[in-house]
């Protein structure tokens, strides 16, 4: 992971943000509750905020890169914190929460460990996938470094290689390899390229199963079959989107910045869009401008937003946004607009 250290000015950047100032536009329009989670997260240790998932008792667990403390736990009304626990991971990444039967487990990715665990609400330990030897895509396990996992309905589930080679692995609900696509694989237009894969989701809203992807530094979406063939792309301009968060018939995607790789110090914002992949609010950065039909470069507003890296909706449509090097706000709340 790319680790870097942010001027002051942009690290106070939130301070900023007043209660009263509200973002987004359309029916999607918010404002950030001031000093939300602040006393829980003055109790623990953070480095980096990665991502951030809610279980069905309607709890937030906060993931960080910090050994100390890789999952915290908070209520995601009140702010309070509810737990804490350590995976031991130092480069602790990517986490999906995922229903199996009547239980909720977690699935964090590490890219420094170069392996994906899978654990209960409570930490406990129930499996590990260690870099997929077997598809002889890599030298060693150093070149396999997870981003983030994906999981259909059927159990299995697919883990993207998105700080490695760009490679989606496709695994059986057992763990075994079923199948390898992306990166350097097959036709040109069904190859990925570095850096693409960060994170995604499984989608089949419209009843058509497809991995929607978010390529980061490519500036787009691409969604592909789950045998990983390309179906079409969208690009984002502006944008680096980090992560797919499916609500009702929208998208939710978190931009790290509105100028990276180029500027690692350039804000970032958060898209929501419609079913057919048009930007109806841009939450910290001006309203999306089409032209002919094509989407005009984005930004941010420079000052709602450091860097955020994962998103959360719960069930009234109130967003947390885990921020990556963002130690003035590591963690924020939106409440949603009536």
């Amino acid at each position: 992971m790319i680790r870097f250290v942010l001027p002051l000015a942009i690290c106070l950047m939130n301070t900023a943000v007043l209660a009263e100032d509200f973002l987004g536009q359309s029916e999607f329009r918010y404002r950030v509750v001031p000093n939300w989670g602040r006393e829980a997260l003055a109790q623990v240790n953070v480095k980096n905020g990665h991502a951030v998932v809610i279980d069905s008792q309607g709890r937030l667990f906060f993931l960080t890169d910090d050994v100390r403390n890789n999952v915290v736990i908070l209520d995601s009304k009140t702010g309070a914190l509810v737990k804490h626990w350590t995976a031991r991971m130092p480069g602790a990444h990517g986490m999906s929460l995922v229903k199996e039967g009547e239980r909720e487990v977690l699935f964090i990715t590490d890219t420094q460990l170069h392996e994906v665990r899978k654990l209960t609400l409570d930490g406990e330990e129930l499996a590990v996938f260690p870099w997929p030897e077997t598809a002889r895509l890599h030298a060693d396990a150093k070149e396999y470094r997870p981003s983030k996992t994906i999981h259909f309905p059927n159990g299995e589930f697919a883990v993207f290689d998105g700080y490695g080679k760009d490679y989606i692995f496709h695994y059986q609900a057992d763990g075994s390899l079923l199948r390898a696509w992306g990166g350097n694989i097959g036709e040109p237009q069904d190859q990925l390229k570095h850096w693409g894969p960060h994170g995604g989701a499984f989608d089949d809203r419209d009843g058509t199963p497809l991995v929607v992807i978010g390529m980061s530094d490519q500036q787009e979406i691409r969604r592909f079959t789950p045998q990983g063939r390309f179906f079409d792309q969208r690009p984002f301009p502006g944008g680096n989107p980090r992560d797919i968060v499916l609500f009702g018939q929208f998208t939710i995607i978190p931009h790290l910045g509105d100028n990276w790789p180029k500027d690692k110090n350039a804000a970032g914002f958060i898209s929501i869009v419609d079913s057919q992949w048009k930007v109806v609010s841009n939450i910290g950065g001006p309203a999306a401008v089409y032209e002919n039909g094509v989407l005009q470069p984005m930004k941010s507003d420079g000052k709602t937003f450091i860097h955020p890296h994962g998103v959360a909706v719960d069930s009234t449509g109130h967003l947390y946004v885990a921020q990556f090097a963002s130690p003035a706000a590591p963690l924020l709340k939106l409440e949603r607009l009536k």
